[in-house]
């Protein structure tokens, strides 16, 4: 597919990822680069990583989406354009955004390949790609972009479509995240094989026959044998003179193994920014209540989501003419309980700064239907016919 739009230069040079493999290895312990166990796909098995991209992704791609033209300080209202309504002939706009969001988080960055324009010239479809084709090369001074090997504009001189989060001095690609925190990600992955291996019988043994003679190997091993014969259809075990069996028990806190899982929960979500309690982690010190559930939700939405969110709206907009923008609606996340809203709205319907329509609006509402009264009063018309003679017998002018 990207043949019939790339051109077939190859150079060798240095990619992206081994660039911050190289800027790793000098800001970390200069003894080598993170662990490379750990790529997008790996990192999410862990099911922490799985739940921040899930809850991030899930709330940022199913944001309402308005476009508007902005002239001074007045903002008009318009219809979605083709390009965000329906962005790809493959998946829908919610999937093609969370297809957008996800690449942010796991890689940085997002890439779009526009493979159709409207007659404007601006872009009308885009296929999401995968950020692990696309390299970034530097070449005489200036930054180039190549998908497989070969050379690729970005837009607006090009068909590739960019935007970037963690995007740092000097260069105009994010960091990924998963580089980053590989060290985390691995100890965490680590520590969940462990414990699979610590409870399915791998860790220790289930327990210990003690005798109060010296045996041969043949003979622990016969004793061994028959104990596990017999207790295999849970059947009484039955112990000659100068044997013991004891269970072995160990608790998961003994072994420091949910410490360890918890603190690995909690440095990832740490690493994008949400509430360790948003993603079923548990944490000391922390009390969400239904009373701060409204506020716990503004204060992710203000320091966790609008730091993606602004990023996302710019890049969303420069496939738009200007002055025209996009910004996401973020009323669904801070939507209050029904009793708080209804408060909320006789207050503004007191003091006339909202209407009836406008109300009913912000609950997905129609407007409210015009009464007979209201359409009687509207068709009288008080103003003199004049095919009517006035009393002196000319018609009224």
């Amino acid at each position: 597919m990207l043949g019939g739009f790339l051109r077939g230069r190859e150079e060798r040079n240095i990619s992206a990822e081994e660039i911050i493999a190289s800027v790793n290895a000098r800001r970390l312990d200069g003894k080598g680069g993170l662990p490379n166990t750990v790529d997008d796909g790996t990192a999410m098995r862990h099911s922490a990583v799985w739940a921040c991209v899930r809850l991030i992704a899930g709330v940022g791609s199913t944001f309402p989406l308005d476009q508007y033209r902005q002239s001074g300080d007045t903002q008009t209202p318009l219809s979605l354009a083709p390009v965000l309504a329906e962005p790809s002939t493959e998946v829908g706009a919610a999937t093609w955004r969370y297809q957008m969001w996800s690449s942010l988080l796991l890689a940085g960055n997002a890439y779009g390949l526009i493979t159709e324009f409207a007659p404007n010239g601006f872009p009308r479809r885009i296929e999401m790609l995968s950020p692990n084709v696309v390299t970034w090369h530097d070449e005489d001074g200036g930054w180039v972009t190549k998908i497989d090997n070969q050379p690729v504009g970005r837009w607006p001189n090009g068909r590739l479509w960019h935007t970037a989060i963690f995007v740092p001095g000097g260069q105009p690609f994010g960091l990924s995240p998963i580089t980053y925190a590989s060290r985390s990600i691995a100890s965490g992955l680590e520590a969940e094989k462990f414990g699979g291996e610590f409870f399915t019988g791998g860790g220790h043994p289930s327990s210990i026959i003690y005798s109060e003679q010296n045996l041969t190997p043949d003979q622990a091993q016969g004793a061994k044998d028959a104990f596990v014969r017999a207790t295999r259809g849970r059947e009484p075990a039955v112990f000659g003179a100068g044997l013991k069996h004891e269970q072995i028990q160990i608790s998961p806190t003994d072994s420091q193994f949910l410490d360890s899982q918890r603190y690995t929960v909690e440095q990832i979500a740490r690493i994008y920014g949400v509430f360790p309690e948003m993603i079923g982690a548990a944490t000391s010190g922390s009390s969400v209540t239904y009373a701060n559930r409204e506020q716990r939700a503004a204060d992710w939405l203000t320091y966790g989501l609008i730091p993606y969110l602004v990023p996302v709206e710019e890049s969303l907009s420069s496939l738009i003419p200007r002055p025209q923008k996009v910004k996401a609606n973020v009323s669904a996340v801070l939507r209050s309980d029904l009793k708080t809203r209804y408060e909320s709205y006789a207050i503004a319907l007191t003091n006339e700064f909202l209407t009836v329509d406008e109300v009913r609006e912000l609950e997905d509402r129609p407007p409210m239907p015009e009464s007979p009264d209201d359409s009687a009063d509207d068709s009288v018309d008080d103003s003199p016919d004049p095919a009517v003679p006035s009393p002196d017998g000319e018609p009224d002018d």
